[in-house]
């Protein structure tokens, strides 16, 4: 290829002929009429070759002229100047060669490596490069088990990307830690990984996997690699290892993210097994994957959903009275409860997995700080309202915009202003509130117990948090502070119940979800109170309902010693938390921008 067109020593010819309207080179006969300059070889073995260089000293020529020409030995192709482009163009025919890095640390192994079985689409290699010039690439991994990687493709920007490369081919023999090495080939010239090893194990059991055992640890959020702790446990039954008792599971790449493990059974029977995730989600919508075995008898696939963490979100918060905690108030327990990571966050531990949760606490908000907050470019993901709050028309008027485009609302509130935003959010006049006298069932106590109706699977009383021993708050008590709760009538029948307040039973509403709205109501303006949040002296600190653990948790705990027994107040709030957070994320305000 080399041996073809210009060198150095015509152009220099060209230079010094510039009276001469035509050039041949190589015999006197006159050169072409269409030709500026010919060469000839003679005996037709030579050619002409032009200056070859790399791309980097190509790089280093100032100013080419429009249609220069060289070789680039980097490429192993000619390449000329395009003016019209401002660039470099091949004329070896498609896209140039990318030039790209890869870093050996991030390479991961995917699938089951088994002896004498055909590799499958769960078999591949995960491969982190950094593409610093986009063009075509090939990667090879080779091994000398029968069995290798391959890939192609065009890189089209530079920077950081992720390369899948398939499996193909059987291991021949069975080979324990550290098994093969595979050899990678960027484009033909050797990677330097030493680090990519494959154990090839021994012929398998025959086991089936139960994929509704799944329990996916770890926290999953869009754009952050997963680490050592994102695993899932699968409990498996195992039926025979007389023929060999290794294992090996492995999911297809899902959103950006799979799973694999492997290793041998002891005995028969039902067992655990761990595996491994790898990869950056995606997402932040839920991930279905599908696990595939390597089960003697052709075990039938699985799935099994991992749940992403929900997108930072922020909570605007506000009371009409500082202190207690009516309204996530700072300092206090239910703000530290919102505000702990073991609650909600990241941490392996944390009960409902959120990227960032954040308090915007507002005393007192008045009707231009409500209209900002809500109708602006970003408004709150979720409004909470607690005690003392006082409504207006203007406020009235700018929560029901919120909440009809999709905004969470959570209402803590026994005064009777809050009827009028009943009224417009459900174009009923009649709907009237009545308090704060709403009384147990029995015993005509103002401050409750208040117990919860028993709903089959409802998100409010089936949540995440529950009392130990328990998997439903259904049936259990909650109840409020020194001044009585309100009762609510005239709502719709569709709306969700949860407790009536006082007989007769089913004509009021102490507590109400709307199925429709993103919306849970709770007659009560102190249903977050606290004892240990005091600015001034309630009549009796022991009618604070609200109750979390101890530092640095603050989980929620039963609250003992309130004036009428034991209510579960902050199990409650807890649970309308994650059905708050997930309205946000899916149906809310700001879904789209997640």
């Amino acid at each position: 290829m080399k041996k073809i067109f210009l060198s150095a020593c015509i152009f220099a010819l060209l230079n010094t002929m510039t009276l001469i309207a035509q050039v041949k080179i190589g015999d006197l006969t006159p050169p072409d009429s269409s030709a500026v300059l010919q060469v000839v070889s003679l005996d037709s073995t030579k050619g002409v070759l032009v200056p070859e260089m790399t791309v980097d000293k190509r790089d280093l020529i100032k100013k080419p002229a429009d249609g220069l020409l060289i070789y680039n030995i980097t490429e192993e192709c000619f390449n000329y100047w395009n003016a019209s482009s401002g660039a470099w163009q091949s004329l070896c025919g498609g896209v140039a060669k990318a030039t790209y890095t890869v870093d050996c640390s991030a390479v991961a192994v995917n699938g089951a490596y088994v002896q004498k079985m055909t590799l499958d689409k769960n078999d591949y290699l995960s491969i982190q490069v950094d593409v610093i010039k986009p063009g075509t690439y090939t990667i090879t991994g080779t091994t000398t088990n029968g069995y290798g990687f391959s890939t192609q493709g065009t890189f089209t920007e530079t920077g950081i990307q992720t390369v899948i490369v398939p499996g193909q081919g059987q291991p021949v023999a069975g080979k324990n830690a550290p098994g093969d090495m595979v050899k990678l080939s960027l484009t033909g010239i050797d990677s330097g990984c030493s680090n990519i090893m494959i154990p090839v194990l021994s012929p398998s059991a025959s086991y089936s996997l139960n994929c509704g055992s799944a329990v996916f640890n770890g926290a999953y959020v869009k754009s952050v690699a997963l680490t050592a702790s994102n695993t899932v446990t699968l409990s498996v039954n195992v039926s025979d290892i007389s023929g060999g008792g290794t294992w090996a599971v492995s999911t297809n790449t899902v959103n950006g993210i799979s799973f694999s493990g492997n290793g041998t059974f002891p005995s028969t029977g039902n067992q655990t097994i761990t595996l491994k995730g790898t990869g950056t989600p995606t997402t932040t919508d839920p991930i279905t994957l599908t696990f595939t075995t390597n089960s003697a008898d052709g075990a039938a696939t699985c799935q099994a959903t991992v749940n992403m963490a929900y997108s930072p979100m922020t909570i605007y918060a506000t009371d009409g009275a500082a202190g207690y905690g009516y309204g996530l108030d700072a300092g206090s327990e239910s703000n530290l409860f919102v505000t702990s990571k073991y609650n909600f966050g990241t941490m392996n531990n944390s009960t409902v997995k959120i990227s960032n949760l954040t308090v915007n606490f507002v005393p007192g908000a008045g009707d231009a700080a409500l209209q900002s907050a809500l109708t602006g470019p970003n408004p709150p993901d979720i409004v909470l309202i607690g005690y003392l709050w006082t409504w207006s028309a203007s406020k009235i008027s700018t929560l029901i915009n919120y909440i009809n485009n999709k905004g969470v609302v959570i209402l803590f509130d026994e005064s009777s202003g809050v009827a009028g935003l009943f009224q417009q959010l459900y174009a009923n006049p009649s709907i009237s509130t009545t308090g704060p006298v709403g009384l147990n069932y029995s015993g005509g106590n103002a401050y409750g117990l208040y117990p919860l109706a028993s709903l089959a699977s409802d998100p409010l009383l089936t949540g995440p948090f529950q009392p130990a021993g328990y998997t439903t708050l259904g049936g259990l008590a909650i109840g409020s502070d020194a001044n009585g709760s309100s009762i609510v009538s005239g709502l719709p029948s569709y709306v969700i119940t949860y407790s009536t307040g006082y007989t007769p039973a089913g004509t009021q509403t102490f507590m109400f979800r709307d199925p429709n709205l993103n919306l849970v109501f709770i007659g009560d303006g102190g249903f977050l109170s606290d004892p240990n949040n005091q600015v001034g002296p309630l009549p009796n600190l022991i009618d604070c309902p609200f109750a979390v653990s101890a530092g640095p948790q603050y989980s929620p705990v039963p609250r003992t010693g309130w004036t009428n027994g034991t209510v579960y107040n902050s199990y409650l709030f807890g649970n309308i938390m994650a059905w708050a957070l997930n309205q946000a994320q899916f149906h809310g305000i700001n879904s789209s921008k997640f």
